[in-house]
């Protein structure tokens, strides 16, 4: 299902990013690009983390922001965007974090299929390896 809700247009390497709110920001920037999300859905990203915490880092050296489908989702995808030098998000286990996966779900289904493809994709420690350390795009298009 990954495939199906990013591109290889979607994917970003080695983004020079200073913190975890200009990591969201710029994930963000990609999907509203693509026409993916209204500019609202990236303040609500960062809200959420304001409000609720680091609990987007997901696991160790990964984030998935993301907000609520009615903040601004037009259609469901994912950024994916791997960071030329780690970002602290304030996390005490998963700090910090190397790889931005931003996800706009446009209701809960899509949601729970995309967090289990995620899960399943960077649960596998030498691929997450491989996509941190490729900076072609494609390349990483063609691991998920």
């Amino acid at each position: 299902m990954i495939q199906e809700i990013t591109s290889q247009s979607r994917i970003r390497t080695k983004v020079d990013a200073k913190t975890w709110q200009e990591s969201i920001r710029l994930a963000g920037k990609i999907l509203l690009e693509h026409g993916d999300i209204e500019a609202t859905y990236i303040d609500a990203m960062i809200a959420k983390v304001l409000e609720f915490g680091q609990y987007i880092v997901i696991a160790p050296g990964i984030a998935m922001p993301h907000a609520r489908p009615e903040e601004g989702v037009i259609h469901t995808s994912i950024a994916l965007m791997t960071l030329k030098e780690p970002v602290v998000f304030g996390h005490r286990q998963n700090d910090p974090v190397r790889l931005i996966i931003c996800l706009a779900a446009k209701d809960n289904t899509k949601h729970l299929e995309a967090l289990s493809d995620i899960a399943d994709i960077f649960g596998d420690e030498a691929k997450l390896e491989s996509i941190l350390a490729e900076r072609d795009p494609k390349l990483i298009y063609d691991m998920l």
